[in-house]
């Protein structure tokens, strides 16, 4: 008896493999795809096809018993193929049907009548074919219809009757056609519709009064036609309207009050239209308006108050606009949720300091591509959620150093092919720029346009000297040729040089921004009275001498190690004392000659490039914590993995279980019949 219950589903499954045909893939839920050489609807079991799908085949034509056997047949998909002629009781014996898809055929002409028998019809859609005209009564008994596409064909007009008596449609596609122009009643009965999609087409005028039953609409799709004027009132009757597209149309002027009663808009595209100004009247209370578009027109400027009713404004683009040379002051300033403000590839010369004052939720700043030649040092002030701007492609001769300072949130900024102007003035943001390399993405497009000799030169790249920020300063030689003791002092802003093939030892106090040079193949000793650091080549214990003054230094050694400035104590006179602090040169190997000190180790000179380096100080411990931050990373990444795959596992399983138990319950109806067929015959 239990084998009897264990072969019966495989009996079931190996009879439905052996009634599919061999063009065919038949699941046991109904659903059958076909493709390939089939010149006609396949013969299918009756009560095991629900689906049928026909890709890519070579069907010309639908007869009268195309679908006669298939009283069960409830979705018929015939699309990419070679259809052209359908018969006009072609669906007559398909009564059942809910969705007919005949979507990439060469259809021209539906004849009278097709459609007249599927009054369940739900899902009709005779996109891409070669349509060039409808019937007026072709819809007519289409009661169920939610959804309709026709577009991608050659459709020129349409009878103001077509639509008629399809009062359940929901969407209605007419994209990709000829249509010139739209009948004033054409959608009066279609009340239910909620997405109509006429873009791409040839429409010039749509007349007054054609979206006035359309109530519940919540998407106007009127783009990329030749509309060159719209009636003031074409949408005032359309209060649940979400998303609304008007671009690449012929639109130079739009009536003051025609976006008035579209309280929930989220979304309106008006560019790529010839747009010469907008009235300061053009639209309503908006406060659901997310996303406007506005770039690629003729606008000269725009009304100070055009975004003043748009506050749940998060994008706005106004880029591309070629003739925009400036923006009123308080343009923004009613717009506290934007979150992208775009402002590229227009022509501003100029913003005021206070024009971003109140976006403070902004987080992308778009100002590239404009001819802007300066910036007020407070205009990003209140931006402290801004995180990406980008001011590259300018005429930006400088910038105010503490301009980026109130930015606290900014990873990412873009300077780069600007006419930089490299003089002292730029010091400040120069240094800026070094010390945040890291969110400055072309910082190797920061280039000097002035002047002259560093034309082309890496801002970065340049020293104060080079920036003409420094006067030169005589130079006082000091030269030994054996172990000896140097002292020198110097009361200006002078240099120390000291060359020998001995021992050297310097002993220099000085109450200016002096340079102490050593070259020496023998032991160096160091005595500079300053706040800085004291060096020594050799081992050698605290030595002490007496100087008058004490000052910063630069001093250029062969072997440097970072130390805790050390202040020296002044005695009861004006003496004070210079400590000679030992370095052991054994722990870290000489690879620099020279190093220069700016309150601390800034450059030093490699020995190998023979060039100036900058310099790096690492942690002891800088290995072992990028070893752990690594591992840290692996471990949660791994765990990441892991449940995506736990999430994945068990949702196969699930639905593993699911096709389990829907084969177990048709195979015990299938049993359960046929051992009453067997007890009734004993």
């Amino acid at each position: 008896m239990w084998v009897i219950f264990l072969l019966l589903p495989l009996g079931l499954q190996l009879q439905l493999s052996q009634s599919c045909p061999s063009s065919c893939v038949c699941l046991p839920d109904g659903d059958v795809t076909c493709t390939g050489a089939i010149t006609e609807i396949p013969h299918l079991k009756a009560n095991q096809t629900f689906r049928l799908n026909l890709t890519h085949t070579q069907i010309t034509v639908l007869n009268p018993r195309s679908f006669q056997d298939l009283f069960l047949l409830l979705r018929i998909g015939i699309s990419q193929g070679s259809l052209a002629t359908i018969h006009p009781e072609a669906f007559h014996s398909a009564s059942q049907l809910v969705s007919v898809v005949l979507s990439s055929n060469s259809i021209s002409v539906l004849p009278q009548g097709v459609f007249s028998s599927l009054p369940n019809l739900e899902q009709l859609r005779i996109d891409s074919n070669q349509l060039t005209s409808l019937r007026a009564d072709l819809f007519q008994h289409l009661v169920s219809l939610r959804t309709l596409d026709l577009c991608k064909n050659q459709i020129a007009s349409l009878d103001v009757r077509i639509f008629q008596n399809l009062t359940s449609l929901y969407e209605l596609k007419l994209c990709e056609n000829f249509l010139q122009n739209i009948p004033q009643m054409l959608f009066q009965d279609l009340k239910q519709l909620k997405s109509l999609i006429l873009y791409s087409n040839q429409l010039t005028t749509i007349e007054e009064g054609s979206f006035d039953n359309l109530n519940n609409l919540k998407l106007l799709m009127l783009h990329k036609n030749q509309i060159q004027e719209i009636p003031p009132c074409l949408f005032w009757h359309m209060p649940s309207l979400l998303t609304l597209t008007l671009s690449s149309n012929r639109l130079s002027y739009i009536p003051k009050e025609t976006l008035y009663y579209l309280p929930n808009l989220t979304k309106l595209t008006l560019y790529k239209n010839p747009l010469l100004s907008l009235p300061h009247q053009l639209v309503g209370h908006m406060p659901r308006l997310q996303e406007l578009y506005l770039y690629e027109t003729s606008l000269t400027t725009v009304p100070s108050n055009l975004f003043a009713n748009m506050t749940g404004l998060a994008s706005l683009n106004l880029h591309f606009n070629m003739k925009l040379t400036s923006l009123p002051k308080d343009l923004f300033c009613c717009l506290p949720n934007l979150v992208k403000l775009s402002l590229r590839n227009n022509i501003l010369q100029d913003l005021h300091p206070d024009q971003f004052s109140s976006l403070t939720t902004l987080r992308v700043l778009l100002l590239n591509d404009n001819m802007l030649e300066s910036l007020s040092a407070k205009i990003f002030r209140n931006l402290h959620s801004l995180s990406m701007l980008k001011l590259s492609n300018n005429n930006l001769k400088n910038l105010p150093g503490d301009i980026f300072v109130p930015v606290t949130a900014l990873k990412f900024v873009a300077l780069g092919n600007n006419q930089w102007n490299c003089t002292c003035s730029i010091l400040d943001i120069a240094k800026w720029m070094k010390e945040n390399r890291k969110i400055v993405s072309d910082i190797q497009d920061v280039l000097c346009h002035n002047p002259d000799h560093l034309y082309n030169k890496q801002l970065v790249g340049l020293t104060s000297d080079s920036l003409g920020c420094n006067v030169s300063t005589p130079k006082v030689p000091v030269t030994t040729t054996l172990d000896q003791h140097v002292s020198r002092t110097t009361t200006g802003g002078q240099h120390v040089d000291g060359t020998t093939t001995g021992d050297l030892h310097l002993y220099v106090t000085t109450t200016g921004g002096q340079h102490v040079d050593g070259t020496t193949t023998g032991d160096l000793h160091l005595y500079v009275t300053t706040t800085g650091i004291h060096f020594s080549k050799e081992t050698s214990s605290f030595t002490a001498t007496k100087s008058t003054t004490n000052a910063p230094i630069d001093t250029l050694s062969p072997t440097t190690t970072l130390f805790n400035q050390v202040t020296p104590q002044p005695s009861s006179t004006t003496a004070s004392t210079t400590k000679e602090v030992h370095i052991d040169a054994a722990k870290s190997k000489v690879f620099y000659n020279k190093v220069v000190l700016v309150n601390g180790p800034d450059i030093i000179h490699n020995n190998r490039h023979q060039s100036w380096v900058y310099l790096w100080t690492v942690p002891s411990t800088g290995l072992y914590s990028g070893f752990l931050m690594a591992l840290h990373v692996v471990l949660i990444v791994t765990g990441i993995l892991l449940i995506i795959a736990s999430v994945y596992a068990l949702h196969r399983l699930h639905k593993a279980l699911r096709e389990i138990g829907t084969t177990l319950t048709r195979n015990h109806a299938v049993i359960t019949k046929r051992f009453k067929d067997f007890n009734s015959k004993l």
